[in-house]
């Protein structure tokens, strides 16, 4: 397989002409090490073309003019999101949207995957994720359907774990692949944010307000090789931390006509007041330091997210430039969020062999996910 995201795979490794013959063979013998494993061997994405800005989303949810929600519209961090909110969309409950959510969904994650250019009979497991889905069957039954995948591909559909969910499904991914060993696995995260958010009504929750500034839709699409020929960065190590006491931190709130995810005011307080323990313990465990880390690929939840992550890793505002451009650009797009974030990270950086990146994920749990990738 070859990835265009990616590039030629290079094998090459650069030394300074003053290391002698016996380091430069022991840093060989390493990095070949480093190049057996897991594997995330392409990322893809797609979205709708309907992209509003920030005053377009007021507008359309009924909330231009309302003084709250423009402050909160205008701080949060998005400028511009791919969303489906037309009148008609928008007339609809929950449950009503169903269908065409769907339906969407399963576009975009074709699409995804069309645009890692695998060769479907090669792929052994299918993992589909999204944050709610009242579909049957799955996204990951009608990929296999699709692409006419081998009869006998694994696929399992994974609900509920959202913006926490890139961590998990890769570590499911390549448990996988052990029973599947010459084959890849897919992983498609795909949501449609849309479907949560509802018109203005008087009676409106402050929390409602403020999901409604920061969602958006998206699907991003990864596969996962062993194939040592193949490019992209290796899975090294990875973990999930749940908080405890803070289930009710992330809900979705679905009502008769009203539907919206519920985000706790101290979310974001919750998820970094204990971060530097967790990581810190985390790159213990795998021999490493701050200092050892190339790249942040953060978890762009929102604008208290990622300024409260900065803060407990001390990290600076260039460590999680890849993070604020991505929720400017698309918003928190829950599930596929932090593969956005990797692909991005990986096409503005180059990383060089020998690199290590760390993902940080935060969801409803709440739940931190780390996951150490090393090219």
């Amino acid at each position: 397989m070859q990835n265009g995201l990616y590039g030629a795979s290079g094998g090459s490794l650069l030394v300074k002409p003053d290391v002698d013959v016996v380091e430069r063979a022991a840093l060989a013998t390493s990095h070949s090490r480093r190049r057996t494993g897991t594997r995330i061997a392409a990322l893809a994405v797609s979205h709708s073309e309907q992209l509003l800005t920030q005053a377009q989303v007021l507008e359309r949810l009924g909330l231009a003019g309302d003084e709250f929600a423009e402050g909160i519209f205008a701080r949060c961090g998005v400028k511009r999101r791919h969303l489906e909110l037309s009148d008609e969309f928008l007339a609809r409950t929950l449950q009503g949207r169903t269908a065409q959510i769907e339906q969407e969904l399963l576009a975009h994650s074709i699409r995804a995957v069309e645009r890692l250019d695998v060769d479907p009979l090669q792929i052994g497991t299918v993992i589909t994720a999204s944050l709610y889905s009242l579909g049957c069957p799955t996204i990951a039954h009608r990929l296999v359907d699709h692409f006419q995948m081998d009869p006998t591909t694994d696929k399992y559909h994974i609900t509920g774990v959202g913006c926490a969910s890139g961590v998990p499904l890769m570590r499911l991914a390549s448990q996988a692949m052990r029973e599947h060993p010459d084959k890849h696995a897919l992983i498609v995260a795909a949501d449609s944010m849309s479907g949560t958010l509802m018109s203005a009504a008087a009676d409106d929750s402050k929390a409602k307000t403020v999901g409604s500034a920061i969602f958006g839709d998206g699907c991003a699409a990864a596969l996962l090789s062993s194939d040592p020929s193949d490019d992209g960065p290796l899975i090294l190590a990875s973990q999930v931390h749940q908080i405890g006491g803070t289930l009710g931190a992330v809900r979705l709130d679905v009502q008769d006509q009203s539907s919206y995810l519920r985000l706790a005011r101290e979310l974001p307080d919750l998820a970094g007041a204990g971060l530097p323990t967790v990581v810190a313990g985390f790159l213990r465990r795998n021999e490493l330091q701050h200092e050892d880390i190339d790249h942040w690929i953060v978890h762009p939840g929102g604008r208290r997210i990622i300024e409260n992550v900065q803060s407990a890793l001390e990290l600076s505002r260039e460590d999680v430039a890849t993070s604020w451009d991505a929720l400017a650009d698309h918003g928190n797009i829950g599930t596929p969020s932090i593969l956005y974030v990797l692909r991005d990270t990986i096409a503005r950086h180059r990383p060089e062999p020998g690199e290590r990146g760390l993902l940080v994920t935060i969801g409803p749990g709440v739940t931190v996910g780390l996951m150490l990738v090393g090219w």
